[in-house]
């Protein structure tokens, strides 16, 4: 035991010469290229670790298959497999995936093979490991289903609803119900994620902090109160020292923020001992949709001069905070310093915070010419912010160019064509509100036109 110690260690303290003098020691000693299985996996992971993996490919090259015992292959193949992803190695990972079943005769990967390809595999491929799975049977384990759950959980969450559904009840964890739930929470699906807690709940299952994130995030989107009430007392009685962990503590904060309930989140955001970048823009977020412009540019300001730099979704919160406040000459001023000082390529939500700042302000031919100067074409949302400008102010004929293009893009979002059916009535076009309401008929679309509500990003809802 004391040579693959030794290896594992050296690893730890990033001494790579410490681990190569160790191979040669059992070099020396008759034990490679693969007599000890456990010393050829320490040492395959300790040069994987240290990125070294040269050095663990002509280690496996080495060993001579057909006199090796396959579970000492497998082991072999598992700790490179894993090195190259923990190096993000994702073309290697599966080239010595295919060499392993392809050309090493009895050797069958296993649980833990998947449970290192699944994270490091590209959206496309993530299905034809979860037929491996199916197939060998492996995906009857708790843990395989668990990441196959949390994988298709980043990009789809009917495909992890569906793999979590398929699990016996008794199959289920506290893992499998948080990544169910967060898989939904991340991509919207706020109800179904809130429905999942319930259901979690009543088979008597405990949440776990991780757990509470997501159902928090759901709350703070729905502005699910009583439900967020409830968590927040749970987290109070039952998660000691939670305003230690930041991720909770931000959670918290955002759900009581965005449901204007701004004391509270301001008390917990000043007893958290620590702060992370989220902890701010959840606050500033908070006041920013709350019409507090000068509190979120306060905020802003303090977390800059607490040596925090701002990411892209920091400014989002602030350039909406700006626009929901009437800040043109701030909204304009963080916007541009956005490449300049912070290092930050403007995204989609950053255009349509700025089209809607603009917009707001009057200045609808500088927000369409922003439109035009924007290095990427703009989605529903930029377009759907210069609409709801033009209501504002009344002008009807950039109005029709922002509907014509909004529609090409969110053809089925009703709010738009209410947004326009009510510029034409405000206007005294009647002909207009005809022809909207004609053109929601023949798409099947439910609501007519009738009273249309804007929020701060210029997306409408009846």
């Amino acid at each position: 035991m004391a040579l693959p110690s030794a290896a594992i260690c050296c690893a730890a303290l990033s001494l790579p010469s410490g681990v190569a003098q160790v191979h040669a020691l059992a070099a020396k000693r008759g034990l490679l290229p693969a007599s000890d299985a456990y010393l050829l996996s320490a040492l395959l992971s300790s040069y994987s670790r240290l990125g070294l993996l040269r050095c663990a490919r002509r280690l496996l090259d080495e060993m001579p298959p057909a006199s090796t015992p396959p579970a000492t292959v497998l082991s072999a193949f598992n700790s490179l497999i894993s090195g190259c992803a923990l190096h993000a190695l994702t073309p290697a990972c599966f080239a010595l995936f295919r060499r392993m079943r392809v050309h090493v005769a009895g050797v069958h990967f296993d649980a833990v093979t998947l449970l290192t390809l699944l994270p490091a595999a590209p959206t496309t491929v993530v299905p034809q490991l979860h037929a491996l799975a199916a197939r060998t049977g492996l995906v009857s384990g708790t843990t395989v289903a668990n990441c196959l759950i949390s994988v298709y959980g980043r990009s789809s969450a009917p495909l992890a609803r569906q793999v979590f559904e398929e699990m016996p009840l008794a199959s289920r964890d506290l893992v499998s119900w948080t990544a169910v739930l967060s898989a939904h929470a991340q991509n919207g699906l706020t109800v179904d994620a809130l429905e999942l807690y319930r259901r979690m709940r009543g088979h008597g299952v405990e949440p776990d902090a991780l757990t509470l994130v997501g159902v928090l995030s759901s709350c703070a989107h729905l502005d699910a109160r009583v439900v967020g009430l409830h968590v927040d007392r749970y987290v109070r009685e039952r998660i000691p020292g939670f305003r230690g962990n930041v991720q909770l503590c931000s959670a918290l904060i955002n759900f009581h923020a965005r449901c204007g309930s701004l004391p509270q989140a301001q008390q917990l955001f000043d007893e958290m001992p620590r702060k992370s970048i989220v902890s701010w823009t959840a606050l500033i977020t908070g006041y920013g949709m709350h019409g507090h412009g000068d509190m979120a540019i306060n905020l802003f300001q303090r977390m800059l001069s607490e040596g925090l730099r701002p990411d892209n979704v920091a400014m989002v919160a602030l350039l909406s905070a700006c626009s929901h406040a009437g800040k043109y000459e701030e909204g304009c001023k963080y916007f541009f310093a956005m490449e300049s000082t912070y290092k930050l390529q403007p995204t989609l939500e950053h255009y349509a915070c700025m089209v809607d700042l603009l917009g707001r302000a009057g200045h609808l031919e500088e927000a369409r010419e922003l439109i035009s100067s924007m290095p990427m074409p703009a989605d529903g949302s930029v377009w759907g912010a210069l609409l709801g400008a033009c209501k504002i102010h009344k002008n009807v004929e950039t109005g029709e160019e922002a509907f014509k293009h909004v529609i090409m893009l969110e053809p089925s979002n009703v709010g738009y064509y209410v947004l326009m059916a009510n510029m034409y009535t405000d206007s005294g076009q009647q002909d207009g509100v005809a022809r909207v309401r004609a053109m929601t008929t023949e798409l099947g679309l439910k609501k007519e036109p009738g009273v249309a509500t804007s929020n701060t990003r210029g997306e409408f809802t009846c």
